[in-house]
């Protein structure tokens, strides 16, 4: 399994992303921002699909609207973070260092100084 994969993986089963929102955020850590000329290279989603999944990670504190309808990424370990803190409120369970959320934004930061 290729490194894209695997992260794409993690986001899912971790912080419970659909695999639209792992593909967009995805490509938001390599182009940092829905205007750049190669970010929809990642995937053939259209205008509506892509604005309706960057809300949803809006919304889980991932990546924030900088423009009408243009958003960009969050630092990956800073929205991860905010992520798994959404998801323990959302279960009601207590915030609490967990590696494995910690070693996934170790590897997405490695994956964004990659582009």
């Amino acid at each position: 399994m290729n490194q894209t994969n695997q992260l794409k993986k993690n986001l899912i089963q971790a912080l419970e992303l659909c695999k639209e929102e792992a593909d967009i955020f995805l490509a938001l850590i390599k182009e940092e921002k829905t205007s750049s000329i190669n970010f929809k290279k990642y995937f053939n989603y259209t205008l509506e699909e892509l604005t309706e999944n960057c809300r949803k990670l809006e919304q889980k504190g991932m990546i924030i609207e900088i423009k009408k309808n243009e958003f960009q990424v969050l630092h990956p370990r800073f929205a991860i973070v905010n992520r798994y803190r959404r998801l323990c409120v959302e279960k009601n369970i207590q915030f609490k260092k967990n590696i494995k959320i910690d070693n996934l934004g170790i590897m997405l930061e490695k994956y964004q100084n990659k582009a």
